[in-house]
């Protein structure tokens, strides 16, 4: 009985259908590797109770057999959702793959398996020989879904919508009735017993026909996510580029207004000589200069972004601090300026705002040139946790800062700094969170 269990294809598909759903949510990372013991005793259990179904429930001299699959599956996607953390589409699309990637392999590696098993007798007597060679496989299986994984991802998640689970579940139920024995034999107009070698090779032929098609839509769902995003990011862009034609406008209309009332308070203080006067005109004086706050580094474009946010931050008691080699962004286009400082700043401030000691809100921000690259840095002071998505933070509460620092304001950022050959780099380190961008210096 121990020997009928190690040949048969029941234990090698369960086995090989854990392996690929583990090696899909080792590529998404979860919190479940942190358990090993517990996951490992979870698998073993599981691919008990499919044996102890499989003893009592399927007779290879009935259509019975046919329960085998769906059993190995259901246990799949079960153990994806419970075990290893995955929600419940996740876990149904990356058991959709492991069912058909199993049947694949299984039509492959089961006539191999008693190839070798006829022609090498020695081997066949060796005890262990079934399990060895199970355990190759689906290391083997387990590698490749490995490495599939990450086509298959976006960001770190499989995004697994109504209508990819549909599409998915629809592409596996055509390899379902392809694969049946009865429509295989009407095909040929053969009977069972003459046509193994033909159903194995139509399954292996319908099978990765499937796993074809779900690539394929997975591709062309990336696709279509990424030319939607950039157009996101193209309009956000242009959007930027009219309001820092409107910035740019009204600062200057704002500093020939602050020209003129201090010209006109000057000329009213010759005029009389009073003190409650002067103290009235010192008052109104220091209530224009806040809008005097123009920050001149040389470079126009960066003035006005600079000038601009600066107006946000005095208002909402944020200190900013600047240190930049204006020179060194020359190379630079306008409404690409504006676009990252304007984006970094922003995200900044939305951050400080929220806190509640008005001494903790500064923003520095630096450009200077190291060797051949230009370097670019907004920090600010952070308490939050965070996590980092394809790159990009993202805080772990729903906290300060937990919107403002995700979004398209960072990929617009990056978008803008790859067009120019840069690289982008966030990082959360000693109670700050740091933007760091390095691009070639033109």
């Amino acid at each position: 009985m121990i020997r009928e269990i190690f040949d048969g294809p029941i234990l090698f598909m369960s086995i090989c259908e854990l392996a690929c759903v583990v090696a899909f949510a080792a590529v998404k990372g979860s919190e479940w590797r942190g358990r090993p013991l517990r996951n490992i005793l979870a698998a073993i259990l599981v691919v008990a109770l499919i044996q102890v179904f499989d003893f009592l429930f399927v007779d290879f001299d009935t259509p019975s057999t046919a329960l085998e699959a769906p059993v190995c599956f259901l246990a799949a996607g079960g153990f994806a959702h419970l075990i290893l953390e995955m929600s419940r589409r996740e876990a149904l699309y990356c058991s959709l793959w492991s069912y058909i990637i199993t049947e694949v392999v299984t039509q492959t590696v089961m006539p191999l398996s008693n190839m070798i098993m006829e022609r090498f007798e020695g081997v066949r007597r060796f005890p262990l020989t079934p399990l060895l060679y199970m355990a190759a496989v689906c290391l083997v299986v387990y590698l490749i879904c490995y490495h599939l994984g990450p086509q298959l991802l976006r960001g770190d998640h499989y995004h697994v919508g109504r209508q990819k689970i549909l599409m998915s579940a629809m592409i596996v139920c055509v390899y379902t009735v392809l694969a049946n024995y009865q429509f295989v034999f009407w095909m040929v107009g053969n009977n069972s017993q003459g046509s193994s070698n033909i159903v194995t090779g139509f399954r292996l032929v319908a099978g990765v026909g499937c796993l074809f098609f779900l690539y394929m839509q997975n591709s062309i769902e990336k696709q279509q996510w990424a030319e939607q995003e950039r157009d996101m990011i193209q309009g956000l862009w242009e959007w930027q580029q009219e309001q820092y034609r409107v910035s740019q406008e009204n600062i200057s209309l704002i500093n020939r207004k602050c020209h003129d009332l201090k010209y006109q308070m000057a000329v009213l203080r010759t005029l009389e000589d009073g003190k409650e006067r002067d103290a009235q005109l010192k008052e109104l004086e220091e209530a224009v200069m806040i809008y005097d706050s123009a920050i001149r580094t040389g470079n126009a474009a960066l003035d006005t972004v600079l000038t601009e946010k600066s107006l946000h931050c005095e208002a909402n008691q944020i200190k900013l601090v600047c240190m930049a080699d204006a020179a060194a962004l020359e190379f630079m286009g306008n409404v690409d300026l504006y676009t990252i400082f304007g984006n970094a700043l922003d995200n900044a401030m939305e951050y400080l705002m929220k806190l509640k000691e008005t001494d903790k809100r500064i923003i520095k921000v630096t450009v200077f040139r190291e060797k051949e690259f230009v370097v670019i840095r907004v920090k600010n002071p952070c308490e939050d946790d965070m996590t980092f998505v394809d790159g990009l933070p993202q805080t772990t509460k729903d906290g300060a800062g937990g919107k403002g620092y995700h979004g398209f304001g960072l990929k617009s950022i990056r978008y803008t700094v790859e067009k120019y050959g840069g690289q982008m780099h966030c990082q959360r380190a000693k109670g700050a969170f740091e933007l760091q961008i390095m691009l070639p210096a033109g």
